[in-house]
């Protein structure tokens, strides 16, 4: 059977090293860092700013939901902009934009500004930097050695769980010392530092497509599966981010709902890395599927563990760590399919899948808990995903690029 290289323990015992001295890899990791924790950042910020403004919270899951939809539908046209154009412009010009844009949500919640204009302020600063994530990932590829590469990746989805760790707390902090509309205001910040860093990073002007070469279409059918099953795994997540309270409060301890999301989010950064440690029987899209498979089941034992909040924290856990190697397969396989001219693409297409996804599952199932108890939904849409997982790795792979 084929075996997928990810082991690194040829380059003298120092990938880590090598991947931090490659030219540009410092810049490139505060821009990624920058663009990536307002993402975080937003959705609790604009749920304080909702719960400011009205009094439930239907204007700050109509505030949240904008700015989800505004990423999910901008990123692969954004994504093609920046395959086709300057990178370090385009990526500086949309994350200084969604500073200003932020900076102006802010204004209107501190003066209690009008409904309808914040949702729009909201939306553009998720459409407009929507490209930042997918053309970021993909200039990894030009700053690293290919053979550090899986590592540089594994270090990368660290990165991204550190600010879907850092990006609340930071926000709660923020609101409760000072005012919602700072914590709105607060999410500027890094999009600016982001901004300043991206002019600075090399420019991979060999990767330029060529005229006609900017299609999203092409890549669009050659990732389908890869955004399918992305989406589905962007689904579980976002039932188990809104079913966390009520299935802590089922077991009596429903301030450990935060407590669980944070262990899921530290299992993924170290699944990540224990899979780029050592090499792993079949493709990467294979192997992807198969993690995704043990990650659903993983969740459907929701039902069981129900009763034991150390069952319930131990299942998020566990699941983290299987969605680690999920999504740095998944990642390698795109840079294996994907010509260079087309990853920015190719990768902002996979973000739109992972905003759809997480939409999905975060706003209409969560109608569901209600109905059917949080346990039953987060178990059903555990064996719904392993079921989707398992057909998908019997399938035969496509080995085929982008024309």
């Amino acid at each position: 059977m084929a075996t997928s290289q990810v082991d690194l323990s040829g380059r003298a015992g120092t990938p880590l090293r090598a991947i931090l001295r490659s030219p540009g890899w410092v810049g490139w990791a505060v821009a990624t860092f920058g663009a990536r924790l307002p993402v975080a950042m937003a959705p609790l910020a604009l749920v304080f700013a909702g719960r400011a403004l009205s009094d439930g919270y239907l204007l700050s899951g109509l505030l949240v939901g904008a700015h989800t939809i505004g990423e999910a539908v901008a990123a692969p046209a954004a994504g093609a902009l920046i395959d086709r154009w300057n990178p370090r412009r385009v990526l500086a010009g949309c994350l200084a934009a969604e500073a200003l844009l932020f900076l102006a949500a802010a204004v209107v919640v501190g003066t209690g500004g009008g409904t309808v204009l914040l949702v729009v302020l909201v939306a553009l600063a998720g459409a407009v930097p929507a490209g930042a994530p997918g053309g970021l990932r993909s200039m990894l590829t030009h700053l690293v050695d290919a053979a550090v590469l899986p590592r540089a990746l594994s270090l990368d989805t660290v990165l991204n769980q550190v600010c879907w760790g850092l990006g609340p707390v930071l926000v709660g902090v923020t609101v409760a010392a000072v005012s919602p509309a700072a914590g709105v205001g607060l999410t500027a910040l890094p999009a600016a530092v982001a901004a300043a860093a991206a002019l600075r990073l090399p420019d991979p002007t060999s990767a330029r497509p060529a005229a006609g070469r900017s299609r999203v279409l092409p890549v669009l059918r050659l990732l389908a599966r890869s955004l399918a099953l992305t989406a589905a795994l962007r689904v579980l997540l976002g039932v188990l981010t809104v079913a966390a309270v009520p299935l802590f409060t089922g077991s009596g301890q429903a301030s450990l709902a935060g407590l669980a999301l944070a262990a899921y989010a530290v299992g993924t950064g170290l699944g990540s890395v224990l899979y780029s440690l050592r090499s792993w029987p079949g493709g990467h899209q294979r192997q992807a599927d198969v993690a995704l498979l043990v990650l659903g089941l993983v969740v459907a034992l929701a039902v069981v563990a129900r009763p034991y909040a150390v069952a319930l924290l131990t299942l998020y856990a566990v699941a983290g760590l299987f969605e680690g190697p999920t999504v740095l397969a998944r990642s390698l396989h795109l840079e294996r399919v994907l010509p260079a001219d087309r990853r920015a693409t190719g990768f902002s297409l996979q973000y739109a899948a992972i905003g759809w996804g997480f939409a999905v599952g975060s706003m209409l199932l969560a109608p569901l808990l209600t109905r059917w108890g949080a346990a039953t939904v987060v178990t059903g849409a555990g064996l719904a995903v392993a079921a989707f997982a398992l057909a998908a790795a019997l399938l035969p792979s496509r080995p085929d690029r982008v024309r």
